[in-house]
């Protein structure tokens, strides 16, 4: 595991021993912040990993680790990895290891080759580095220290541009292009047999929905659909168990997510896809109908299965049709008649709401407080982290290793209304908040606003990364993200169309069409440290390709 001597050069030898110096920081934070026998284990082994392979190693501890921590209704196996996204300190561990990532791989092409940071590198770096110097100074204009201002506010955003640079030297280490596709779809296998010793365990994610809906972080459905697409069509496909287990894994392992915006995402990207590569339809459509196959065949074949499936899909649908559960909808304050929706005022960082609801510099009334939407949508953590929103049912709390029951059908048909009106909820009631505020937002700092959904958040919290974004650093943020966004999709696209793409660039190009459909149901790009490191990478490994300089003309320097 251990790297050969240092580069020759003055400023390579100095990334060098600097990657050194973060891999140590990186095992003394893992010991401290999970001390036991597998937190030193840790230690030692995920510094060195991502030193020796700078890419295969981050990327095997962003599929492995669920930003969600054990709470007594999600279980070991569901939250499996999760010290590595939130932990008793300041920071996430992900983050020196993204540091030592970045530096292990410049000191490995420094300064041979440099990525080309011409058009979309440029378009990409960019915007992301001007996000995180408006989240500090954001920070800095509204009372927070710096530290705060970036541990809190510009944390994702750091992430997100260590992620593009880690992405950006994939062609130029052997090694990582070697073990990286194996080691990768190997981790999600893992997960998928992970889920299936959790489901008979009773180890749901969320038992008020279904007994076989595992995963709550969203980060890990999207990863799933993603190779699954980049797998079709793959001109290295074989007929052999490893592609095979793949094809039909990845379908089901998206399914026992249970989220529904990476679902719709992934359909998206899979039909663009589909056009953009119309000439291989004959091979894609063999590989596709054997995994619709294998899916049908185990989501028929389990117990209650496919109507937990269809009432997770159904109650969406209709309410957002405007069907019977519509009617139902909760308004901000609490109560289901619509016309109680508050009012806002055009004041910056206290918007008032009327009917007695406080304003948003005050902590809510026990008549004032909202309602929450329920388990399905990621909610803030004080540490950035997320944790389930709403609060359980009666049945929810249960020990470990205990069966969980499959919930009633109107018990959960509920359940899923409520969820889905209070992501519809915010996104009306965000635009007008933002429509108060145009200019100047709310600022980072302040409370979550009265009716918004996640009502136990900390701080302003919208599930739409557009919304928050604008109401936290003003206009500016949402147009940099959108920026990002299309570079990242311009650069996924051309990566699709072109015939020599193999299947890592493609995995990482239906990431980035996957993507901006989902950060319009939740806020994953500010609000997690998951999301914003694997987007980043997904981007940076693209851009050679949309650059016209694929992986094999670089120059390696292992």
């Amino acid at each position: 595991m251990l790297d050969p001597r240092p580069p020759v050069t003055a400023g390579a030898r100095l990334i060098w021993w600097a990657s050194w110096a973060f891999a140590a920081l990186s095992a003394f934070y893992i010991a401290w912040t999970v001390p036991s026998f597998l937190g030193v284990v840790f230690a030692v082994a995920l510094p060195l990993l991502v030193h020796r392979l700078p890419v295969t190693g981050i990327v095997l501890v962003a599929v492995l680790a669920q930003e969600i921590k054990p709470n007594g209704r999600f279980g070991e196996l569901t939250t499996l990895g999760y010290p590595a996204f939130i932990s008793p300190g300041k920071a996430p561990i992900i983050l020196p290891l993204a540091v030592t990532a970045v530096l292990a791989a410049a000191a490995r092409w420094w300064p041979q080759a440099r990525p080309p940071l011409r058009s979309v590198g440029v378009a990409l770096l960019g915007p992301a580095v001007g996000l995180v110097v408006l989240a500090v100074g954001s920070g800095l204009f509204h009372g927070q220290s710096v530290f705060s201002a970036v541990n809190q506010n510009a944390r994702p955003f750091v992430l997100l541009v260590l992620g593009l640079l880690i992405g950006m030297s994939l062609r130029w280490l052997r090694a990582d292009q070697r073990f990286g596709r194996a080691t990768v779809w190997a981790a999600l296998i893992g997960l998928l047999v992970a889920a299936a010793v959790a489901i008979p365990l009773g180890e749901a994610a969320d038992d008020r929905l279904s007994a076989y809906f595992i995963y709550y972080d969203s980060a890990l459905p999207a990863i799933a659909a993603a190779v699954f697409i980049g797998v079709l069509g793959d001109n290295g496909w074989r007929w052999d168990w490893r592609h095979m287990l793949l094809a039909a894994g990845m379908p089901l392992l998206i399914l026992i997510s249970f989220r529904r915006s990476v679902w719709v995402a992934a359909l998206v990207a899979l039909v663009v896809v589909l056009v953009l590569t119309w000439q291989r339809w004959q091979r894609v459509f063999r590989q596709f109908g054997f995994a619709a196959l294998v899916v049908a065949v185990v989501v028929l074949a389990a117990p209650g299965f496919a109507a937990d499936l269809g009432l997770r899909s159904a109650g969406s649908f209709d309410l957002a049709s405007g069907g019977p559960s519509a009617s139902a909808r909760p308004s901000p304050s609490g109560q289901p008649s619509p016309s109680a929706r508050p009012t806002v005022t055009g004041t910056s960082g206290a918007s008032v709401v009327q009917g007695g609801v406080p304003t948003a510099t005050g902590k809510p009334t026990a008549t004032g407080k909202p309602r929450p939407a329920g388990g399905a949508g990621d909610s803030p953590r004080p540490n950035g982290g997320a944790s389930a929103s709403g609060s359980p049912s009666r049945s929810a709390s249960v020990a470990p290793g205990r069966p969980v029951r499959t919930p009633p059908a109107q018990e959960s048909a509920k359940h899923q209304a409520e969820s889905t009106s209070g992501h519809l909820n915010d996104l009306r009631l965000g635009w007008d908040y933002v429509r108060a505020n145009v200019w100047t937002g709310v600022g980072p700092l302040a409370p979550q606003l009265p009716g918004l959904a996640a009502n136990n958040s900390e701080r302003v919290y919208v599930h739409n990364e557009l919304l928050q974004d604008w109401l936290r650093y003003g206009p500016l943020a949402p147009l940099l993200v959108i920026l990002f966004l299309a570079a990242a999709a311009l650069a996924a696209l051309k990566a699709v169309r072109d015939p020599e793409s193999d299947v890592v660039v493609r995995s990482a190009a239906a990431l980035c069409l996957i993507a901006p459909l989902c950060l319009m149901t939740a806020p994953f790009l500010s609000e997690t440290s998951r999301w914003p490191l694997v987007l980043g990478i997904a981007a940076g490994i693209v851009v050679p390709v949309f650059l016209g300089r694929g992986r094999r003309e670089g120059q390696p320097g292992e």
